[in-house]
């Protein structure tokens, strides 16, 4: 008898799906778009624009892009592993899987091409990293968004059982009332 559970095998699906769509997106990218081309897709909010990164955001560890792709590509594996193994808690699943599909997404974009192709761009996102850091906001891909996404679906999920479990514990802080008794 198999020791993975059969539902965690959706979410590898799921990973396996992101991973073929998010080639395809790139490959589309390179033949398709050219540096410094902007093509709005929702206008003021989602473009289209093309790079070669081979570093991370703002250009950051530019000159490494081969140990960064060993880098994703390890922390996908060892996500996928996770899950196989039934490591990962069932709230945490997806959130699990969406990030795992961006680390080996760009992994084995960087592995094969020696930078990550990034094809998307935000102006409205421009316009807040400029308030913040005078800069534009990078140019990125699916495979980030699915980061994004996945670490933004961890947090909330740990926000809300936090939030949880105080609710059914009873505080140990004194109430106004009880300070003064």
């Amino acid at each position: 008898m198999s020791s993975v559970r059969p539902v965690l095998w959706a979410p590898v699906a799921l990973i396996a799906l992101l991973l073929v769509g998010e080639g395809l997106l790139k490959a589309w990218a390179v033949q398709h778009l050219s540096p410094g081309i902007d093509r709005p897709l929702v206008p003021g909010v989602l473009h289209l624009g093309f790079t070669y990164n081979t570093g991370m955001a703002w250009g950051l560890l530019g000159s490494f892009a081969v140990p960064l792709a060993v880098l994703r590509l390890l922390v996908g594996v060892g996500l996928i592993g996770a899950l196989v193994v039934k490591r990962v808690r069932p709230a945490l699943i997806w959130p699990v899987a969406l990030i795992a599909a961006g680390a080996l997404g760009n992994a084995l974009d960087g592995l094969a091409r020696g930078a990550v192709v990034d094809y998307l761009t935000s102006p409205l996102l421009d316009r807040v990293s400029n308030i913040l850091s005078s800069r534009p906001f990078p140019i990125f891909n699916l495979s980030d968004v699915l980061v994004c996404a996945g670490v933004a679906a961890l947090l909330l999920v740990s926000w809300w059982r936090e939030r949880r479990a105080q609710r059914q514990t009873p505080s140990t802080h004194p109430t106004p009332f009880q300070e003064n008794l």
